[in-house]
């Protein structure tokens, strides 16, 4: 398998991720974890209390260093000394914003979603019975002015008895408390178990890198823990317990504000934008909720948006397979390309910061990673939950979408291997992570796909304005292209799959209107700038405009689930001929060609069928028609066998056959993708349709076996049209005709196929 099949790794990126709190031991009726050894006491401490947040250095005894050191093995760096936090009193009750992100996860890494924002919310403090209690007060779920709940979503026990502390001057001024010690309450957010599904005990946890910003504060808490539920794939990743965890979590406090001057914009009709968090409407029974649109405090004059290349992006263009190229130029122009739709410059790039911090609060990073073989990019940010104004953001980018561009568009290069194996199984089930009730945005994440592929495209045909550019301009063409795409998520904007739509087929014919599109490889070096809509869709945001983008040239996510034409992966205006029928084709000669058997077939059967049958599945009789041409056009009786073709290439077209109209009318709904109704009965599609059916029926063509008719016949039932109805009878009479002539073995089956027929008429309508 090549090492660029994206299915290897995702198989790998099944991730139990898991929740994590601020505390060391676990809520929900766990017991407690046995208490530490206790600490060395200070003579002393070199602490000035000044400030709103200062960290007190916390001495741990060499047992509890040996014993940390033994249970998190390495595999999490400590960038510092553990501390307790002290407040001051005076803030407590001021409003701060408190986000968490998820900057190492062991095992798994970034497949298992480390990278990732979890979430914000703005929280307050209140000091009693011995705890620091921590409320969300940002007011979005009041059910009227009568009841308006006081939501706690923390508490950490205060220290006290610390005699070092207690001797600074203006101690009584603060709280102290252990970012470590808190409610500890853990659930599990995923497709295999669900919500609250698995539970998770932190073992050990301690905090570290304490740092204090202009309005506020950072650290990390490193934690490592056990779930009740194993990973698979933990010892792959060199984690022998498959049940263990650690990590490290990013948090910050940073007090509440508001940009100067920002404005929310309301949702238009469609979802051209991000949703902020929802506010319920008090006094309206929780039937109304308001949200607005994602958005940064954008505007003319305003100080740039600064984003941070991580350094290691310096590292990887001094690698001998770069020299030639800007790859980090590439970079900065898939930031800095996004002014030209402003007018102004909103946006600029720098590089500069690493390891130790791509997860602060107070900066906006893309994490370059230099995993060659991690084929993918995503965005996330951070929001004011109120307002909806973006405060940060940070966009993961690794070095192999470099190398995946090199090899893709290697001038000259023959293509002498097979692209990759088909994927024959499915992902494993993936686990997000979440803390503190937040689980993070579940980020979009755009995958490089097999270089191989995309060298076959162009040798096969290529669009000409290919040929006028260099390797160089193509690569670069190509990064700037995936960093404006993941960058425009930033900025607020959804995907927009029919911005290729657009493209006719004329040689001048843009490829798409919109870098938020999903465009194959060999168009995206086509779009190095925003497009047409990109332009309107921002500055319609922004307040720059008052012209709402045009629909008719706009689907989202959301839209896939309702109209096939709505894809991820397409080309031009007419796309189902010109497209999504010609690959499909494709897809259908592997299956006559492969030499894997059908079991191991069956997950790239349903992820290649599904979608494209939702072209019969729509009330489009001209779509319809069309739809079913292309899929039946190598299989419909009477069968042409290529000369050339394997010994059995009929046997394989029959069960394709039977497996296509066993997913069109009788597969269960679960097994059908978005589109789970049977096809609407047009007479565009059924005349063609029942024409082959009687076909196979009564094998004409001598190649279909019986399974495949007695499921032909539970078709024509499952239809529950008069064509169908009346086709089963004259199936019946021709057949019982036939039997006298048959030889015993074959009049058996057709004795059996006449009597499956009389069922589906007695009776025939439901």
């Amino acid at each position: 398998m090549s090492k660029w099949s994206t299915r290897k790794g995702r198989a790998r990126w099944g991730a139990l991720a898991l929740t994590l709190a601020f505390g060391s031991g676990c809520g929900g009726g766990m017991e407690a974890p046995p208490m530490p050894p206790p600490e060395v006491p200070s003579p002393g401490l070199e602490v000035e209390l000044t400030g709103d947040f200062v960290a007190i250095p916390r001495e741990l005894s060499p047992a509890q260093r040996d014993h940390v050191a033994q249970k998190l093995d390495g595999v999490v760096a400590d960038a510092g000394k553990s501390f307790y936090l002290a407040i001051r009193r005076s803030e407590l009750r001021k409003r701060w914003f408190l986000t968490a992100f998820a900057k190492q996860y062991h095992p798994g890494g970034v497949g298992n979603r480390a990278g990732e924002v979890l979430g914000s919310r703005v929280v307050s403090f209140e000091e009693q019975n011995g705890r620091l209690f921590v409320f969300d007060v940002e007011k979005r779920k009041a059910m009227s002015d009568v009841f308006d709940p006081q939501i706690l979503v923390e508490a950490y026990p205060i220290v006290t008895g610390h005699r070092p502390f207690d001797r600074l001057p203006g101690a009584s001024q603060y709280v102290l408390i252990d970012p470590t010690e808190g409610l500890n309450r853990y659930g599990v957010v995923g497709d295999r178990v669900g919500q609250e599904g698995v539970h998770f005990q932190v073992e050990l946890s301690f905090a570290q890198r304490f740092r204090r910003l202009a309005d506020g504060v950072a650290y990390e808490q490193v934690f490592t823990g056990y779930a009740d539920l194993p990973w698979e794939w933990a010892s792959h990743y060199g984690e022998d317990n498959a049940f263990r965890t650690a990590g490290t979590l990013a948090i910050s406090l940073r007090r509440y504000k508001e940009g100067p001057g920002y404005t929310p914009t309301p949702l238009p009709p469609r979802e051209h934008y991000f949703r902020s968090d929802r506010r319920l409407v008090p006094n309206t029974t929780a039937e109304q909720f308001e949200q607005v649109a994602l958005k940064w405090n954008i505007h003319p004059g305003m100080k740039p948006i600064r984003w941070h290349i991580m350094d290691t992006v310096l590292e990887a263009q001094q690698d001998p397979r770069f020299q030639g190229y800007d790859v980090v130029g590439a970079v900065k122009r898939g930031i800095e390309g996004w002014n030209a739709a402003f007018g102004f410059p909103v946006l600029e790039a720098v590089v500069g910061g690493g390891m130790q911090d791509f997860g602060d609060d107070d900066r906006n990073v893309v994490i370059f990673d230099t995993d060659e073989l991690m084929p993918m990019a995503f965005a996330n940010w951070r929001s004011n939950p109120i307002t909806g104004e973006l405060r940060g953001a940070s966009i993961y980018y690794s070095v192999s979408w470099w190398l995946f561009a090199l090899e893709a568009f290697a001038e000259g290069a023959p293509l002498t291997e097979a692209a990759a194996d088909v994927v024959t199984a499915p992902p494993a089930p993936r686990l997000g992570l979440s803390w503190s009730g937040m689980a993070g945005t579940g980020p979009c994440e755009l995958s490089a796909s097999d270089p191989r592929q995309v060298r076959a495209r162009l040798q096969a045909s290529a669009d000409p304005r290919l040929a006028a550019l260099t390797q160089k301009q193509k690569v670069e063409a190509h990064i700037t292209h995936v960093m404006l795409h993941e960058v425009g998520h930033t900025l607020g904007l959804r995907h927009n799959f029919s911005g290729s739509r657009s493209n006719d087929g004329s040689p001048d014919s843009p490829v798409s209107t919109s870098v938020m599109d999903y465009l194959l490889d060999e168009d995206r070096v086509l779009m190095d700038a925003p497009g047409e809509y990109d332009v309107r869709a921002v500055r319609y945001l922004y307040g720059l405009s008052p012209e709402v983008p045009a629909t008719d040239a706009f689907c989202t996510d959301d839209d896939r689930r309702v109209d096939p034409y709505c894809a991820t992966y397409d080309r031009f205006a007419d796309s189902l001929p010109l497209h999504h029928g010609p690959v499909f084709q494709g897809h259908l000669d592997y299956f006559l060609t492969s030499t894997n058997s059908w079991p191991r077939l069956q997950f790239y059967f349903d992820y290649v069928t599904s979608p494209y049958l939702g072209f019969l599945r729509i009330p489009d009789p001209a779509t319809q028609a069309t739809a079913y041409e292309l899929a039946m056009q190598k299989l419909r009786p009477p069968l042409v066998v290529p000369p050339d073709a394997r010994p059995d290439y009929a046997v394989r077209a029959d069960e394709l056959t039977r497996r296509l109209f066993q997913r069109l009318y009788l597969d269960p709904a679960s097994s059908r993708g978005f589109f789970t109704n049977d096809p609407p009965s047009s007479p565009a599609l059924l005349t063609p349709m029942l024409a082959d059916i009687e076909a196979i029926i009564l094998n004409t063509d001598g190649v279909r076996s019986h399974a495949a008719r007695r499921t032909l016949v539970d078709v024509l039932k499952a239809q529950q049209s008069l064509g169908a109805y009346l086709l089963l009878r004259e199936l019946r009479g021709t057949l019982t005709d036939s039997l006298p002539s048959l030889p015993l073995e074959e009049r058996v089956l057709i004795e059996d196929l006449v009597t499956r027929i009389s069922g589906a008429l007695s009776p025939y309508y439901h």
